[in-house]
């Protein structure tokens, strides 16, 4: 009886000192190299394991990739953990990147990474012969990369079987130029040409499917597929403030519009109020529809227009202009020291802060500009009207919601991922158009939030250039007809992701807002439809820099591996037993 309780014991301590078994998985990357006359495709091999550790993420690539990897490999990370809503503090992430060439390197590899993360958390198996080319952005929504025609081919000479590639980048346009011989000269002709990608690849072997985001790849690899919440619930508190701040700015129209009527409008003025009655008209309509930041939005260009006729027509003296320019910079200074040591616990105060924050910063910025030159009143109009915002936004700040622990280190550490994370994307649209730097001012502007310590700023501030950068990305190779398909998806995944964040107790007023602006100009501006969109998938998953998250992953330990360890251990001592009563019989 005592060697049989000695046998529990000792295989008890030795399952409790069993070192758990890493995790291990695979998945083949379509990349591209550079050819001094273009891109060629190319492939790689991804590998991850996951043990035991601190939270970190490790990456190792051979050859060395031409655009740094390491950030898109962090994010992928937290994008996975944050899908699956598990803690993944406790454990390392070894992600390795093998290629028999150097290939182009950058967010193109961040869907796969994903993809393979969250195989690995979730026992979720990946065929071997099917792989996906995309980036990964904040919601888990499947971006745009180049050279798909060339990966394609690249992954069939391989033997691949099924690529998914991003949803709306079925057709691409080709164009470039031919020599064609004849008897006396090589001529040379022009030509364009759209390739259907499914088809090609089903002309070699290959089943190119389009997907939109995480959940329409996972459900094509697993045929899972995951329960839709996209019936976003508006927050009564939001909209509540967002009601007031559209009646408040509408009722600023009204007012502008009651003194007007007082005056004759000058010849040259006119072209300014047709832009403000119509901006009206639109508000009223927004209002009608419940769309109260768009309706905050028409009133507020309206009431910019209105101030600017009605500071024309006063003929103010230049001192009496300084004057007015004085007294409203000095109140700028006032309301922003008066917000700047007030606490922020949830991501609707942090929110708020950025657009209050931006506005007055915006604000002074135009009404610095009309000190400079007086003559320039409509840049005196509009910093008056963003600091009129500035404090009608003000009142979503103190709104119940869930509570992060949002201290300056936190803060900063946000801000410097974010940062990466924009400027990793601005080279990679630098690639494939040189020159490019649109969101080179924000990402400029968000280091020297950094420096200065205002670290809510640079946070809002790169991820507006992140999502400048996706919007080029977006627009590369996409044919006007498929814009509407483009903006149509990005509304669904983005209302989806905002359902899955109130269900959190978070609601990101930002994104939702932008959200609903970018619905509202989907007919009449579908360029500027599909910026706010980026807007809105960036800030609407900030949490993301902040979540504790729920559950704690547990690192799998193979049964055939207990099993064969519970055998060895067991026949061990069985024998060891058997020996030693053999020797006792024999004494």
């Amino acid at each position: 009886m005592k060697i049989m309780n000695l046998i529990l014991m000792v295989l008890v301590i030795l399952l409790l000192t069993y070192p758990a078994t890493a995790k291990e998985g695979h998945i083949t990357l379509l990349a591209v190299k550079e050819l001094n006359d273009g891109y060629e495709g190319s492939t790689a091999d991804l590998y991850l394991e996951i043990k035991p550790g601190k939270g970190r993420v490790f990456l190792d690539t051979f050859p060395l990739t031409k655009l740094d990897t390491q950030m898109s490999t962090r994010f992928a990370k937290e994008v996975a953990c944050n899908y699956l809503d598990i803690n993944c503090m406790k454990y390392d992430f070894i992600y390795t990147i093998d290629s028999n060439s150097a290939i182009v390197g950058g967010p193109s590899a961040g869907a796969a990474e994903t993809l393979l993360t969250i195989s690995l958390l979730s026992d979720l198996k990946i065929d071997e012969k099917t792989t996906i080319t995309g980036t990964i952005n904040s919601g888990g929504l499947i971006g745009p990369v180049g050279g798909l025609k060339e990966k394609i081919e690249a992954g069939s000479k391989i033997g691949l079987k099924k690529i998914l590639i991003p949803k709306g980048r079925r057709f691409l346009e080709e164009s470039g130029k031919i020599v064609v011989e004849n008897n006396t000269q090589g001529l040379t002709v022009n030509y364009n040409n759209t390739i259907d990608l499914l088809k090609y690849g089903k002309e070699r072997g290959v089943e190119v499917i389009e997907v939109a985001d995480l959940d329409e790849s996972i459900s094509v690899l697993s045929g899972v597929t995951k329960k839709e919440t996209n019936n976003v619930t508006v927050d009564p508190g939001y909209e509540e403030v967002m009601k007031g701040l559209a009646i408040d700015l509408c009722n600023r129209t009204s007012e502008f519009e009651s003194v007007l009527s007082e005056f004759n409008v000058s010849e040259q003025l006119i072209p300014s109020e047709k832009t403000a009655k119509n901006l009206t008209k639109k508000g009223e309509q927004a209002f009608e529809d419940h769309k109260y930041y768009s309706t905050a939005s028409y009133c507020f260009g309206a009431n910019v227009k209105y101030n600017y006729i009605l500071l024309s027509m006063q003929n103010f003296t230049k001192k009496e202009l300084e004057r007015k320019v004085d007294a409203l910079l000095k109140g700028i200074s006032d309301f922003d020291k008066s917000i700047s040591g007030k606490q922020i616990n949830t991501i609707t105060d942090l929110e708020s802060y950025m657009v209050v924050k931006e506005r007055l910063i915006e604000a002074a910025d135009y009404l610095n500009q009309s000190l400079n030159d007086t003559n320039n009143l409509y840049n005196m109009a509009y910093g008056m009207e963003r600091l009129y915002s500035a404090y009608s936004w003000y009142d979503f700040s103190g709104k119940p919601g869930k509570k992060f622990d949002l201290n300056k280190k936190i803060l900063e550490r946000s801000c410097k991922e974010k940062l990466s994370e924009a400027e990793e994307r601005y080279q990679y649209v630098s690639l494939y158009l040189p020159g490019w730097g649109d969101s080179r001012m924000d990402i400029n502007n968000a280091y020297s939030d950094l420096q200065e310590n205002n670290y809510e700023m640079c946070l809002f501030k790169a991820s507006q250039a992140k999502a400048e950068a996706n919007y080029i990305l977006n627009l590369l190779g996409v044919q006007e007809d498929q814009l509407d398909i483009l903006i149509n998806t990005k509304l669904e995944i983005i209302r989806k992701n905002i359902a899955e964040e109130i269900k959190k107790g978070i609601f990101p007023i930002l994104g939702y807002s932008y959200l609903e602006y970018a619905d509202s100009l989907k007919e009449s501006d579908k360029l500027s439809a599909l910026l706010y969109l980026e807007y809105a998938l960036e800030l609407s998953n900030l949490n993301i820099y902040f979540q504790e998250k729920g559950e704690t992953y547990s690192i799998y330990i193979d049964n055939k591996i207990i099993l064969a360890f519970l055998v060895g251990v067991t026949s061990g001592l069985i024998i060891a037993i058997i020996i030693r009563r053999k020797r006792k019989k024999r004494a």
